[in-house]
This record gives C-alpha cells, structure tokens and sequence, in this order.
C-alpha cells in the first residue's frame, strides 16, 4: 500500500475513533466521562423490530405498528426530523456517512408508518454554521433533531439556542456544556463502557483488579472512567500497571499477579497490546474489557489469544445472524467501529421519535439496552461477551 493510502487509511480510522469514543481529532473533538450505568450480570435480549407496546405510550391513544420502533402514536401534524452533521468535512464524512445510514435505514424500514420524513442537512465542522442551519430547520418545521456531532458546535448551540424541540447530540457533554431542557447527549462514550465494566466486576463480588492501561489517549480514558466507578463502588481506586513492550513486561506482569494481591484484570487497551499480553495473563482470575478489543476481522489466531476475555458489546455486533435486523438491509462492513455508528443510527432515529411524542426511553436497541439518565444524558448498557477458545468470532450468548 502506498504512503499515501496508508495515511488517508489512518485518518479515517482516527475520524471514526474521535467520534465513537471521545478522541481528540484536529482540536475538535475532545471526549468527556459519561454518566455511569447500571450494570447487569444476565444479557439482553435482542433488538426488537416489533417491540411490545410500552405502558406509557400506549396510554397516548391508538397506536400504529412501527418497525423496527415501539409501537407510538403518530406525531400530531408532524413535520420532519432533521439530521444535522458535518457531511461537508471530509475528516468527519465517514463516520458522518455511517450515522446517516442508520438514521435512513431505520426510516426506509417503517416507510409504511405514519411517521415524520427524515431530512438531511449537511454542513461543515462549524459552530457558527451548525447553529444557523439549527434556526433554519426549525422554522422550517423540524420536531426533532438528531446532532450535532462534536463538542465545539454541542456546546455552541447549548449557549445561544432555544430548544423548544428535542436535539439528540451525537456526543458526549464536557464540562463546558450547558445543560439545557430537551438537549440530550447519546454517544459511544468508552468511559461509560469502562464504567459499566467496573460495576458488572463489582457486582460480581470482585475487589482487587488489576488495571491493564495501554498507551493511547484512549486508554487512558478507559482508565479515568474504570477508575471513577470503581472507587464510587469500592472506596479506593484500583491499581494500575502500565503496558509498553508486552514480551519485555511479561515476568513483570506475571510477578504482580501471582502473589494473590489481584483477583481479576481489566483491559483498557487496544486488541493488539491485549492480544500480545493475554498469554502472560494465564486462566487463575477472570479477564474484562471494552469493545476495543473487538474492532472486526479478528483471524481465528487472535481470537484464541484472547481466549477467555469478557468484553462489552453491542447487540448489532454480536447478533449479525438476527432475523429481526433483515428490515434494515444492512451490507456489513468489515469494521466494527462503522458499524456501531450505524447502530448508533438507527437508535438516534427512534430516540428521536420516542422523544418528540414525550414517550418513556427504555427499549433494547442496536448500539445497547437505552435508558435515559439525569442531565439529558442517554445511557447505553452493553452486552456481556466472551471470546471462546478455537472459535473465529465472538461468542454469540454467552453464559454470565
């Protein structure tokens, strides 16, 4: 591959990273902790397309089948909803490009509903830009929006608008964002994964891990958000062992774990530096991580190295198989970080819908079980998986 093509390769992965998890990119995204979520040791169930009817829409009044949403009533005099992201930059286009496709397969798949149409607006990665288009669409009949995407316009917006209908923003709130009425954040945050992490470990009656940090910004979010659950939980941060040269490391790894101190590990690391430090591990206490380790195309010699890792995923990722997702007619990509993207999509448009009828949030959805928060924060809970020994993929249903 060319020099060129190596660096348009990483840039885009990068893009989708700064996204995703929170990862600085040119200075426009800077990732932010979640609100913690509540863990469960049991799985959830699969996405619905067909849904039950909740009780708090259903006492809206007649409902129509909505596909792959609960059942709702229909948005009376309903306009549009507005996706508003920055399709014109080219650093932000493939993840911009995911998300849409979620949002207009989630559309296309109830084209049959009595719903509001979905309606693109593209723009650049500018605050300013981002919230004259918000004015625009709004006169124009918007009754939901789902964006921005990054911090910079999130925060903008929150400044100087008036929101008078829901705004999903695709990110995750800093400490800079004004909280504001119908202004929600729903995002991929990797701190809410590592948070998650560390209650389904407490939970499970696990008090001394040990912190694998790897050495990216990334991890040392991973870090951050483990470590403010884990003390929240247990009083006392957990102990963290820096990861560099995995080969070099190993007898030092292995001489902070056997004298008994630690009773579990916890990766926050990429799935190149926990593959090359899993081996040195061994099977005496049990192994978490986040997604990160999953990131898609894994060779059957990878998984094995990793045999054992219990990780959080989303249900889209694990369940490709799904009859319930073939309304979506979705071509995978080999990327897992696209896909949860879709995902995300596809959530963003029912939050959207639910929202803008004033209905409950909590359904299973692609990208996790959704739930709303304090703070306008929209919270994710993961899928349990596990890595099986000799097999190429993810376990689909594995035990608690």
């Amino acid at each position: 591959m060319h020099a060129k093509a190596l660096l348009f390769a990483s840039e885009r992965r990068s893009a989708l990273g700064a996204v995703l998890y929170g990862a600085l990119l040119l200075t426009a995204i800077a990732g932010c902790a979640a609100a913690p979520v509540v863990a469960h040791s049991e799985s959830k169930p699969a996405y619905s397309i067909a849904a039950p009817v909740t009780s708090a829409v259903e006492q809206k009044g007649a409902a129509v089948v909505v596909n792959p949403v609960v059942q709702i009533k229909p948005v009376v005099g309903a306009g549009f909803i507005a996706v508003l992201l920055p399709g014109k930059s080219k650093a932000m286009r493939p993840a911009v490009d995911a998300i849409k496709a979620g949002v207009l397969a989630a559309e296309r798949a109830n084209a049959n509903a009595d719903l509001p149409a979905v309606k693109i607006f593209d723009t650049e990665d500018v605050p300013v830009e981002v919230f004259e288009q918000f004015q625009r669409l709004r006169d124009q009949g918007a009754i939901a929006v789902i964006g921005p995407l990054t911090k910079p316009s999130i925060n903008y917006l929150a400044d100087i608008g008036d929101f008078d209908i829901p705004v999903i923003a695709l990110n995750s709130f800093d400490e800079r964002t004004l909280r504001r009425a119908q202004l929600y954040s729903f995002s991929l945050s990797i701190e809410q994964e590592a948070q998650q992490a560390a209650r389904q470990m407490f939970d499970e009656g696990l008090r001394m891990p040990l912190v694998l940090q790897g050495d990216s910004p990334l991890s040392t979010r991973m870090v951050q958000g483990f470590g403010d659950a884990w003390k929240e939980a247990n009083g006392v941060p957990p102990k963290v062992f820096m990861l560099k040269d995995a080969r070099s490391q190993a007898q030092d790894l292995r001489n902070q774990l056997k004298d008994g101190e630690h009773d579990s590990v916890f990766f926050a690391a990429n799935a190149r530096q926990t593959r090359l430090s899993r081996p040195f591990i061994g099977n005496e206490r049990p192994v978490f991580a986040t997604s990160q380790i999953n990131p898609g195309h894994l060779s059957r010699t990878a998984v094995v190295d990793m045999s054992g890792i219990r990780y959080l995923e989303t249900p889209w990722i694990l369940q490709p198989s799904n009859s319930e997702y073939a309304l979506l007619n979705r071509t995978r990509s080999q990327s897992n970080d696209v896909e949860r993207l879709f995902a995300l999509g596809v959530d963003a448009w029912k939050l959207a819908i639910l929202l803008s009828n004033k209905a409950e949030i909590n359904f299973d959805g692609l990208s996790g079980h959704i739930s709303m928060g304090s703070g306008g924060l929209v919270e994710r809970e993961l899928t349990l998986n596990s890595f099986n020994s000799g097999d190429d993929r993810p376990a689909a249903n594995p035990a608690p």
